[in-house]
């Protein structure tokens, strides 16, 4: 039971970690169409018609792979500059916001 708890602490850290990590990510290269809650509430995402991501039913998987391919049909390109990591982590971060 000890070891379950050990493993549900280090987890629950390492997300967090990854979250913060994202959220400074975020900050440098969505936040300025998306803003900087997520809801797009910026005047470049309002031309944009930028969606808010708060509550978002995006896994973070789709959002790891628009991040990293952009999304077809709308202005969002490739973030190329992420690795695959720092993707994980915008979309840890994308998936922590209320």
């Amino acid at each position: 039971m000890k070891k379950i708890a050990t493993a549900v602490a280090v987890l629950a850290f390492a997300s967090s970690a990854l979250a913060s990590e994202g959220a400074d990510l975020y900050k440098s290269k969505c936040a300025s169409c998306h803003g900087p809650d997520g809801k797009g509430d910026v005047p470049i995402g309002k031309t944009l018609k930028v969606k808010s991501l708060v509550g978002t039913k995006l896994s973070a998987a789709d959002i790891d792979k628009i991040v990293a391919e952009g999304k077809p049909g709308t202005k969002m390109v490739a973030v190329k500059s992420l690795s695959p990591e720092q993707r994980k982590a915008v979309a840890a971060f994308v998936k922590s916001l209320p």
